[in-house]
């Protein structure tokens, strides 16, 4: 694996260590730490920490694997593509299979495949997981091969199958690798293909707790996605053939939901709970108007295997969501009932305990919160009645809940269930006799709900701000506690609370109030903890935004009683722990309500923050342009902050769960859709822009903090004694192989996020560039002529810088950013490669950093006496008021020190969030075929045998179509293998039948064929058999030429020239739908057993849901209609036709003779039938019509030609 190493051991610093100093971009910097100076150092040995320079890591064009003895392994910090070392390799595995060219008889065929087991070390361990997959270069689906992912941590054992073969085996602890179990080859021409991989590692034992280790339990959303929970790929048929999968988005070829949860038992392995959340739509804000309907995208939409279908409501009858400008859904739709059956089933089967939870969207302008549901008038029996239309009505919500229970009955049971959540609007509603109509009938849900689910624990989830004590700040004063009676229910197992109050009150600047009190940053820990049981909503409140805005806080406090969690609702254990009086019109009950202390657990049933900067000044806001609920917290900047969201999830999950009064915490939220599929697929899933600043966890805990690497690269070159702690943001990705000194590995990171390094009371401390102190001096106090300032030549600095990096959105690939500026020397451009994993926006940030720091022109040197002995390379001088000069390098010169310094630069942006990288192209997935079976002419270029023609198209062709046919469903056998994909269309227009034997000029085929192309041909050409196809028609399939193809739509084409009957086929007339089918080499005769003949036979593809049936009666061993039948001197005549007649005139005339069927119409109907051996019969006088067909030599009569 890459090493970091020490050397020249005991080199000293300054001149000594480095004499020539470290050049970077033009800079020469002096005794560099990290590009910074180490002068304090002076007489210290610390050259072996820093040695002298050394090429370190690269950005590689492609990974490769490879199979080297002694290679390095990669250490992966964050998300990074490796190629890895092949450590183990089987023998090749032939597999020989031997079958018939059909499955009744025919040359055998003998086909071989090859396979091949090996493993493949990824590099360090212990890694979160294997991502994604290329073979040589493309995308490579692991979800269809068998393999297995060791993380290298030191508890792995030995892989079986390399035990098996080897005897003895190694567990490879300590190092990652994967392993395949006979690979098929024939995709890769029988070769190993060149395989790399996405790996995701975080360094070990890190500073701080990340969300892998505080995260136990998670609320799953999208709640909207007609079959975004499904556990099998729903396919939408939007043709014959043609098939969309609508949730296997992720690059494997499985539903998207089991990819996610594979996600989730990856990236958060303490997860042992999870909420499922199904939404249906409101219509109203207005109570007594609301409806509440499962919904649809579109009822034009048909999905395989199965159908849409939510409560017994059809697609077709189901409530249409709202769309928006752009014609797209503001929401996906109703999960149908199928998917959450199964989605429960599959939570459960995997160990999660699972909550169901009913969500109600509201569909209505503005998209508002459901919490703003309300009614005309409070305290009025109008608002009874309104709530009660509103629980009970004909689509009320009564129907959303009990429907959910049901549903999680026939899936086996649930853990807990929710009867509701966040519905303050209507909880607090009095009726005119001062009850709480819609806490009544919550009471009475849960009843019922546990009637239905007797082992789940049921309860509901309020708001933060709902849950207990209610002022309704009428005058009345009033205080009251509405949910008590849901509480102390006996249906009603926990108390569930939405837990979003503010977890601070964070400004910019050092002058508010939290910042004096001595705290470090919104993000600090120490802050966190203090505003869990502290703070706004706890200890405080300001009573309007003018108070916000000059931080004057009001204390809360019950002065009355002395009962303060009445009014702080922060305080839950306050709560819990005491009796509940009400006061109404002010005065205090004696006898409480029926909250008994303790007698329930509390479970957070949401809990979260968003990833945004000061998420912790209002939980509870989100990002979402459609809403009107869209805000940032207060005092945000608005930007990206990842960091935030993980400190605060980690300062408050475990203050909960180690409490005796809260049982569970779930997290919003963990996203049923995969990532990254998921944000970045925007034309798949809208909402896509609202996950680099919301609530969710999804691709987020494999983003490594920068002090975590710092720290573990120093720990690995030996040197303990570092404090990273004045570092801050994330790594995205970086990667090392080989062998490198500290420095070589540390200087990519210092040259994209700006840190410096210096040694204090005998350990590095490293910190962000530009957070040094500054010292103020006057002029007086600089010895030595002052303040000497340099300027570089404009002409000497560069005027654009390149710089290549690991292209993030890119698959990796190396990528190239480049910035300018107006001064410099267009001439000259500065190259630079770091080997970390950038997106577009961050590469583009970190090469302006960089040019700017490479073109600034301005030094100065100065002296102080030893009033200046604190000062240390990074710290910033400024004299009288003038700007600041960072030191870069300080010597003691006896009682002097001597100072060089630099401009002050702006700092390099700061990285507190990752970006979700790129997407990989979707798996395919083979869905049904249009498959056609066809009772055609004869046609003998398709083969002697007897059997039907069998044609199929399907987009994506799966490479092979093996179809089978029998008596039954149950009694299949192999009937024909299809290798490539017909033609086949459907007409858009009927047409009538045509004449035979000449140009039919006056009907034309308009054709729909996706996919397929027709041309046109001369005349010439047509004769000579081409542009052939088989039409389905009322008579059978008739095969047709046509002789010029118009493209007049997409897909449409207008087929004209006609030759009508050919092949011994019967004209006649063509609906709306019936099927074209080109005969050409993608058309195969399937071979069947006699006793099919005449038989309705089940036939089906191998892709195919469903079997069709199929009558095959021969009609290519028929007679051909006979030609130019007439009447002439009082005979009937006719002219004998068949596939054995010449068609061209140089060949002699065939014999006109055979044994035909004549039958006469006397005015009833064709009657008694005669057999003539001689192309002619009398005419029967008084007959109105008459018909003649030829027999066969098998004995079926031909088709009839009528006059």
């Amino acid at each position: 694996m890459a090493q970091i190493v020490f050397s020249s051991v005991g080199q000293v610093i300054g001149q000594q260590a480095l004499p020539h100093g470290l050049t970077l971009l033009g800079r020469q910097l002096s005794g560099a730490a990290i590009g910074k100076s180490l002068g304090s150092l002076a007489g210290q040995a610390v050259g072996a920490y820093f040695a002298p320079a050394q090429e370190g890591p690269r950005v590689k064009s492609l990974p490769v694997m490879e199979a080297r003895e002694g290679a390095g392994l990669p250490s992966v910090y964050g998300r990074m593509r490796v190629g890895g070392q092949v450590i183990w390799a089987a023998r090749f595995k032939e597999t020989k299979t031997t079958r018939r060219a059909s499955s009744k008889g025919g040359p055998k065929l003998t086909e071989y495949d090859y396979s091949v087991s090996f493993a493949v070390a990824l590099g360090e361990g212990p890694i979160l997981g294997v991502r994604r997959a290329w073979a040589n270069g493309e995308a490579f689906d692991l979800s269809g091969i068998v393999h297995r992912v060791y993380p290298g941590d030191e508890a792995q054992l030995p892989d079986p199958l390399i035990e098996m073969i080897e005897g003895v085996a190694p567990a490879y602890r300590g190092t990652a690798y994967i392993v395949f179990e006979d690979l098929p080859l024939e995709a890769f021409g029988n070769r190993l293909p060149q395989l790399s991989f996405e790996v995701e590692r975080v360094p070990p034992g890190g500073s701080e707790p990340g969300l892998a280790d505080v995260v136990t339990g998670v609320n799953i959303i999208p709640a909207s996605g007609e079959f975004v929970y499904a556990t099998e790929i729903v396919r939408e048929q939007r043709f014959p053939g043609h098939e969309r999968a609508l949730n296997a988005w992720s690059g494997e070829a499985r539903a998207d939901f089991l990819v996610s949860l594979d996600q989730l038992e990856s990236d958060l392995p303490n997860v042992s709970r999870a909420a499922l959340t199904v939404g249906w739509f409101g219509t109203s804000i207005e109570a007594g108007a609301c409806e509440i309907h499962p919904g649809v995208e579109t009822r034009e939409r048909v999905t395989v295997p199965y159908a849409w279908e939510v409560a017994g409501v059809a697609r077709g009858d189901a409530y249409v969501i709202s769309r928006d400008e752009d014609g797209h859904p503001n929401y996906g739709g109703t999960p149908a009932d199928r998917c959450v059956i199964g989605a429960i089933q599959e939570m459960k089967a995997r160990g999660l305990s699972v909550t169901l939870s009913p969500f109600l969207f509201m569909d209505t302008p503005g998209f508002p919160w459901r919490g703003r549901i309300g009614v005309s008038a409070d305290g009025t029996a109008a608002a009874r009645s309104e709530i009660e239309a509103f629980v009970n009505g004909a689509n009320g919500f009564r129907n959303l809940i009990l429907h959910h229970a049901q549903l999680a009955a026939e899936a086996g049971g649930v853990e807990a269930f929710l009867i509701g959540s966040e519905m303050v609007g209507l909880s607090r509603v009095r009726d005119a006799a001062g009850a709480f109509p819609f806490v009544e009938a919550l009471v009475a849900l849960a009843a019922e709900v546990k009637a239905i689910l007797p082992g789940a624990q049921v309860s509901y989830g309020a708001d933060w701000t709902e849950y207990g004590a209610y002022a309704p700040g009428d005058g009345s004063g009033d205080v009251l506690f509405p949910l008590d009676a849901l509480w102390a229910s006996a249906s009603v197992d926990f108390v569930g609370v939405d837990w979003y109050p503010p977890l601070g009150d964070w400004r910019d600047g050092n002058d508010h109030l939290d910042a004096l009190a001595g705290y470090a940053a919104a993000d600090d820990p120490a802050y966190l903890a203090s505003q869990i049981a502290g703070g706004e909503a706890f200890e405080w409140y300001y009573a309007d935004q003018a108070a916000r805005d000059v931080q004057d806080r009001t204390p809360i406090n019950d002065t009355a009683h002395g009962e303060h969690y009445v009014f702080r609702q922060k305080d839950i254990a306050g709560w819990a722990g005491a009796y509940h009086h009400e006061r109404p019109g002010g005065v205090r009950e004696a006898t409480p309500t029926g909250w008994v202390p303790g007698a329930k657990p509390v479970r957070l049933t949401e809990i979260g923050f968003a990833a945004v900067d000061k998420g912790g000044n209002a939980p509870n806001v989100f990002v979402d342009p459609k809403s009107s609920e869209s805000a940032l917290p207060p005092y945000s900047s608005g930007a990206r902050d990842e960091v935030f969201q993980r400190r605060a999830l980690a300062a408050v999950l475990p203050h909960w769960e180690t409490s005796p009064l809260v049982e569970a915490a779930y997290v919003w939220a963990w996203d049923g859709r995969p990532f990254p599929a998921w944000p970045l697929k925007e034309e798949v899933w809208s909402d896509g822009g609202n996950w680099a600043r919301g609530h969710w966890l999804n691709g987020r805990s494999g983003l490594a903090p920068l002090a975590d690497v710092v720290a573990d690269l120093c720990a690995r070159g030996g040197v303990d004694a570092v404090d990273v702690s004045g570092l801050d943001g994330i790594v995205e990705g970086y990667g090392l192989d080989g062998v490198h000194s500290v420095r070589a590995a540390l200087e990519p990171l210092r040259a994209a996020y700006g840190f410096e390094c210096v040694e204090r009371g005998g350990a590095l401390v490293f910190r962000m560039a530009g957070e040094g102190g500054v010292l103020d001096v006057a002029p007086g106090a600089l010895v030595e002529g002052g303040l000497k300032k340099t300027r570089a030549l404009l002409d000497k600095a560069p005027a654009r810088l390149r710089l290549m990096h690991v292209d993030l959105e890119a698959d990796y690939q190396p990528g190239m950013a480049e910035a300018r500026t107006e001064g410099g020397d267009p001439r000259l451009v500065q190259d630079v490669a770091l080997p970390l994993a950038l997106g577009a926006s961050r590469a583009e940030a970190v090469a302006g950093a960089l040019l700017a720091s490479a073109a600034s022109g301005e030094t100065a040197i100065c002296a102080l006496s030893l009033s200046a002995l604190a000062l240390e390379p990074g710290d910033g001088l400024r004299v009288e008021g003038g700007p600041v000069w960072r030191v870069t390098d300080v010597v003691a010169r006896g009682g002097v020190r001597a100072l060089t310094c630099r401009e002050e630069l702006a700092a390099m942006p700061r990285v507190r969030a990752g970006e979700a990288g790129s997407a990989p192209p979707p798996a395919p997935v083979f869905g049904g075929v249009d498959l056609v079976v066809m009772d055609a002419p004869s046609l003998p270029e398709f083969g002697e045998g007897v059997g039907p023609l069998v044609a199929a198209w399907a987009d994506p062709w799966p490479g092979e179509v093996v179809v089978s046919a029998g008596l039954a469903e149950d009694a299949l056998s192999e009937a024909v293998r299809l290798d490539r994909p017909a033609v086949i269309g459907r007409l858009v227009e009927a047409c009538g039948a045509g004449p035979v034997g000449r140009w039919d000029r006056a009907t034309a085929l308009s054709v729909y064929c996706p996919g397929g192309e027709f041309a046109s041909l001369p005349e010439a050409l047509v004769f000579s058999g081409g542009n052939a196809a088989l039409l389905e028609t009322v008579a059978g399939w008739e095969c047709v030429q046509f002789e010029r193809a118009h493209l007049i739509a997409p897909d449409t084409w207008r087929l004209t020239g006609l030759l009508r009957g050919q092949r011994g086929s019967v004209p006649g007339n063509a609906a709306i739908g019936a099927r074209l089918v080109i005969l050409d080499t993608a058309v195969a005769r399937a071979s069947l057993h006699g006793e099919a003949y005449g038989a309705e036979l089940v036939w089906q593809a191998a892709t195919d849901d469903t079997p069709q049936t199929a009558m095959f009666e021969d009609r290519a061993g028929l007679p051909w209609p006979v030609a130019h039948l007439r009447v002439r001197d009082g005979q009937l005549r006719w002219t004998r036709r068949g596939a054995g007649v010449p068609e061209s005139w140089a060949m002699p005339e065939a014999e006109n003779a055979g044994r035909f069927a004549v039958e006469f119409d006397m005015g009833s109907g064709f009657g008694a039938q005669s057999v003539v051996e001689v192309p002619f019969a009398n005419w029967v006088e008084g007959a109105m019509a008459a018909r003649v067909a030829e027999i066969g030599q098998d004995g079926r009569t031909g088709l009839w030609a009528v006059i």
